[in-house]
């Protein structure tokens, strides 16, 4: 058994527990707003949302600065993968900007990916 094979179901029932429902939401960009040869491939057609389900919970979390100050910021851990830029919301609750994110993947295999969120 591998830990993803030990480690994931943990985490499903943690956030089945202590999340709720979720949806990532992501915009792409007008298809008029590219350059078409620089970009180097297929443009989206249209600006439609793109949203995708997962569980997840946002709480905080100290992070030492690069100068080596202790922060409190606001961490969302879920299970789908999300993108700098996206938009996390939580059940109806206010929607959250996704920052910096860091996969947790002992073996190569995400297990959960906590994101920065403000």
């Amino acid at each position: 058994m591998n830990l993803y094979e030990e480690f994931y179901p943990l985490a499903v029932e943690m956030l089945d527990e202590f999340g709720a429902a979720a949806t990532l939401t992501a915009t792409a960009p007008a298809a008029s707003s590219l350059d078409a040869k620089r970009a180097g491939r297929a443009l989206p057609v249209t600006g439609q949302p793109s949203s995708r389900p997962t569980r997840a919970v946002v709480a905080p979390s100290q992070i030492v600065g690069v100068d080596g100050r202790t922060e409190t910021r606001s961490v969302a851990t879920m299970l789908a993968e999300p993108f700098e830029g996206e938009t996390l919301v939580i059940g109806t609750g206010k929607p959250w900007i996704v920052g910096t994110v860091t996969r947790v993947a002992p073996q190569g295999q995400a297990i959960v990916f906590m994101a920065q969120v403000s």
